[in-house]
């Protein structure tokens, strides 16, 4: 044991007065890091556009939707924003048309039919919003109204595909694995579709076909991606790929339009080592083709179209553009890298511009006519 006057060395100097907690917030004098400074620093709750953009969705009529989160610390919320097109250059808390805080983090915001917006707050909810409507206000129709809330999963919704074929028509899926199918019926949201248990592993990508409503591909981690039917009479899936060697890992999904790549019957499969993987749904248990795209990447997304294939990446993050030609084979036309901190999601706008959003440099604009170039946006 140590003689008791030595702990007089580790007594608090009697000069040490610090001020009560509740004036302890933004003290540098008085530094406190414990619970009651991080309680008396008051909430900023003020609309803006926070640190993490993490969706970004457009309409028919070029209205762009953005959600972004606060994502630190122990207050985690998000907003979502709309703008119109002459706006997106350069988005700003002043300049969207409407704004609307949630008490959630917002994971997705998706466009159906009608102007409908699909969003996938934090919580276990889908939610559903009209963001065009002359009727409520003529002047100036791109505003927002709720249409339509439900319970979609146990978890929050982490992936989530509107149906080309049919925009009343989406799919939803969590990490998990469950999987719902809805339609937006009269302005509300109906589940007529469902799987609680849609893989053994990760869920980790879904895609939707361009020329039917019934049909949608799936993949986790373990390297398994499977084909789904809703015209089935019970929830069920045939096998498209399962790597029995486990030596892929899955990271998303994406299933080409009759027009685009190489046909309506292909789809294409990123992973965890930069690759990208093709199928073909005719010919199950097997892969067409790997294209290796990132050496030093995880794929993160991929959009296509026409003939364009964009595939992004994570650590780091970077965009790459490829040409497929007439033979089916790719050719790299743009490369960006460093982009964000961390992708989040992508669009094409147009036939040669595609967006990309994320963590850090937020936005930015990739453009086909400008070689190997991006145009960083937001504040």
């Amino acid at each position: 044991m140590f003689p008791q006057k030595l702990s007089e060395v580790y007594r608090t100097p009697g000069d040490h007065q610090p001020p009560a907690d509740k004036n302890l917030a933004g003290n540098l004098e008085y530094p406190n890091l414990n619970a009651a400074d991080v309680r008396a620093q008051p909430a900023n709750i003020s609309p803006q556009l926070h640190e993490c953009w993490d969706s970004i969705a457009i309409s028919e009529e070029k209205e762009y939707v953005l959600a972004t989160n606060r994502r630190h610390g122990c207050d985690w919320r998000g907003m979502f924003f709309g703008y119109s097109e002459s706006n997106v250059g350069h988005m700003t808390v002043e300049n969207a048309d409407f704004k609307l805080q949630s008490d959630h983090v917002v994971n997705i915001v998706r466009y159906a039919d009608n102007n409908v917006l699909l969003v996938a707050p934090g919580d276990t909810q889908l939610q559903a919003w009209s963001t065009r409507s002359a009727v409520y206000n003529s002047k100036d129709p791109f505003f927002l109204f709720e249409l339509d809330k439900a319970v979609a999963h146990n978890s929050p919704i982490s992936h989530m595909s509107v149906f080309k074929a049919d925009p009343q028509k989406c799919v939803s899926a969590c990490a998990s694995g469950h999987l719902k199918m809805w339609s937006i019926i009269e302005a509300g949201l109906k589940s007529f579709y469902h799987a609680r248990v849609s893989h053994s592993d990760k869920f980790s990508g879904l895609a939707t076909p361009a020329i039917t409503a019934s049909q949608f591909v799936t993949c986790d981690r373990s390297g398994c991606s499977r084909l789904w039917d809703a015209r089935a009479g019970s929830p069920s899936s045939t096998t498209l790929f399962n790597d029995a060697d486990r030596a892929l890992s899955f990271t998303c999904a994406a299933w080409a339009a009759p027009s685009e790549l190489q046909g309506e019957n292909h789809v294409y499969l990123g992973d965890f080592d930069g690759n990208v993987h093709i199928a073909d749904i005719r010919v199950p248990c097997k892969l067409q083709e790997t294209i290796q795209c990132f050496e030093n990447g995880i794929v993160s997304q991929l959009e296509i179209n026409g003939a364009h294939l964009a595939v992004m990446s994570n650590m780091p993050a970077s965009v790459k553009i490829a040409r497929v030609n007439e033979d089916g084979k790719p050719e790299f036309i743009y490369t960006k890298e460093n982009i964000h901190k961390r992708q989040t999601d992508a669009i094409w706008t147009d036939s040669r511009t595609l967006l990309t959003v994320g963590h850090g440099r937020k936005m930015a604009i990739h453009q086909l006519e400008l070689a190997n170039s991006a145009v960083d946006c937001g504040d």
